[in-house]
């Protein structure tokens, strides 16, 4: 069994892509994922992601394990009352922040982070959602520095921080700071290449790892064959596959 910690619903508009909550109900079933974090794809495009969160929440009533974590643009004045307002709802655990899209710098969230954590949410930060080498040609969005999301939970050691689709070389290059936060996590959806797992387990510890299938941009079977071909321990594989999403999204 595992938790997903970054799946998606709603449309991409660069691609024929689009996720809805019974189809991702079904990938879980077939793949055997007992909770899922999911945000929605139109929240990205917007200046508020108000009406996309909205949405998201509608669609996930009375949907057991299948947790929001809506998105929040630091560039609202209104955003401390919007993350107030999402802590208030059951289905919600996380607020995902997305700095490249909505134009603003990692460092920026500080507060953001702070006012999570004392409502019990985790941050996650959106580091990419699609290969920049895919962006059309009139849109090349750069990602988010892995090091800046390294030093945001630095900066917030009671915030839940998890860095969303960090490149497995990102994820070496920073991994002396990332050993010793306690307070982040790191999925693994865009880990790529042989034993891309294990050597991020190598790099910075199982504990700091949470299994993740950026559903629908990827298949979710390939997330879990990633992980089963690094052969890791009973323990660490528990631990990526469910054991640290639980504590980094609060679902035990």
């Amino acid at each position: 069994m595992s938790v997903d910690a970054a799946a998606y619903v709603g449309a991409w508009p660069f691609r024929p892509i689009e996720g809805t909550v019974a189809d991702l109900a079904g990938v879980m079933r077939a793949n055997r994922v007992r909770q899922a974090v999911v945000s929605p794809l139109d929240g990205f495009f917007y200046a508020d992601p108000s009406p996309a969160n909205r949405r998201l929440l509608r669609r996930l009533a009375g949907r057991r394990r299948i947790w929001g974590a809506p998105i929040i643009s630091l560039r609202m004045a209104d955003w401390r009352a919007q993350l107030q307002a999402l802590a208030e709802k059951r289905q919600v655990r996380a607020v995902r922040l997305a700095p490249a899209f909505h134009g603003y710098k990692v460092a920026k969230a500080q507060e953001a982070a702070e006012l999570a954590a004392k409502h019990g949410l985790t941050v996650v930060v959106q580091m990419r959602v699609e290969d920049e080498r895919h962006h059309p040609p009139f849109v090349k969005l750069p990602g988010v520095a892995l090091g800046d999301v390294v030093a945001l939970a630095a900066a917030a050691p009671r915030a839940r921080v998890v860095a969303s689709a960090a490149r497995l070389g990102e994820v070496l290059g920073d991994a002396e700071h990332i050993r010793q936060l306690k307070n982040l996590w790191l999925d693994v959806s865009h880990l790529d290449g042989l034993e891309c797992v294990k050597q991020a387990r190598d790099a910075v510890g199982a504990r700091r790892l949470v299994f993740a299938t950026c559903w629908p941009f990827f298949y979710a079977r390939s997330a879990v064959l990633k992980v089963d071909e690094a052969e890791l321990s009973a323990r660490d594989k528990a631990g990526i596959m469910m054991g640290n999403a639980e504590a980094a999204f609060g679902l035990g």
